[in-house]
C-alpha cells in the first residue's frame, strides 16, 4: 500500500495548475463573498475530488489492468484510495478553514467561533458523503460512465430530500426544528457525532467498492 500511496502522491504533486486554481478561488471567495461557511465547504469538496483524478490516471490506457499484475491486491488498492482521500482532504480543509476565519476578522464580518467550527464539521461530513458516493461509482463504471451514474444518483438524492420534506409537512413533523437543534449543539458533540457518521459512511462505501473492483475485468 505504501507504493500505491507514493504513486498517488506523485500524481497529485504534478497537478500544480489545479492547486493554483484552488488558491486563486480561495483568495477571490474570501475577499469578495461574506458566506464563509459556503467557501469552506466548496473548497473542501474541490480538494477532495483529487482522489478521483488518481483513479482516472490509473485507468488511462488500461493502466489498472497492468497495476494488478503487480503484487497489489484489489482490496489494498481500494483501501489506499480511501486513505489517500482522507490524507489529502484534511490539510485542505484545515487551510481553507483558517484562511476563512482570518479573513472574516480582517473584513470585520460576523462569523463566530461556533459558526466557524460547525462549518468545518459540516464541510467534513459533506466531502465524506461526496467521496463515499463517487469512489464506488468510478471504480464500478470508470471515469466516463461514472459521471452519468453520479448525475442519476444526485437526482435521486435530491428527489428523496424533497419528498422527505413534503412527507414531514404532511404529517406535521417539524424538520426545521431538528436542523435548528443540530445547529445548537456544542461543537465537540457535533464533531464526535459527525466523525462516527463519516466513519460508518466510509466503511460502507469501502465494502461496496471492494465488491465492485473484485467483479470488474481489466
Amino acid at each position: 500500500m505504501k507504493g500505491l500511496f507514493l504513486k498517488d502522491l506523485g500524481l497529485v504533486k504534478g497537478q500544480k495548475q489545479f492547486f493554483g486554481v484552488i488558491l486563486i478561488m480561495m483568495v477571490l471567495f474570501t475577499t469578495a463573498y461574506t458566506n464563509f461557511a459556503f467557501i469552506i465547504a466548496y473548497i473542501t469538496v474541490m480538494v477532495g475530488i483529487l482522489t478521483l483524478t488518481t483513479i482516472s490516471y490509473d485507468e488511462f490506457e488500461n493502466g489498472m489492468g497492468y497495476l494488478f499484475t503487480l503484487p497489489v491486491s484489489r482490496r489494498e488498492y481500494v483501501g489506499e484510495k480511501y486513505l489517500f482521500s482522507i490524507v489529502t482532504t484534511l490539510p485542505g480543509l484545515a487551510a481553507v478553514s483558517v484562511f476563512s476565519f482570518v479573513f472574516s476578522r480582517i473584513r470585520e464580518i460576523e462569523f463566530s467561533v461556533g459558526e466557524w467550527a460547525l462549518s468545518v464539521v459540516i464541510s467534513f461530513l459533506l466531502v465524506t458523503v461526496v467521496l463515499a458516493v463517487i469512489i464506488p461509482l468510478q471504480l464500478k463504471f470508470g471515469a466516463d460512465k461514472s459521471r452519468v451514474a453520479l448525475m442519476i444518483v444526485w437526482g435521486i438524492g435530491i428527489m428523496a430530500v424533497y419528498l422527505g420534506i413534503k412527507v414531514c409537512e404532511a404529517f406535521g413533523i417539524n424538520w426545521e426544528g431538528a436542523i435548528e437543534w443540530i445547529y445548537g449543539m456544542k461543537p465537540a458533540v457535533s464533531l464526535a457525532g459527525i466523525t462516527v457518521i463519516c466513519g460508518i459512511l466510509m466503511a460502507i462505501s469501502y465494502l461496496i467498492s471492494v465488491q465492485f473492483i473484485e467483479k470488474r475485468e481489466f
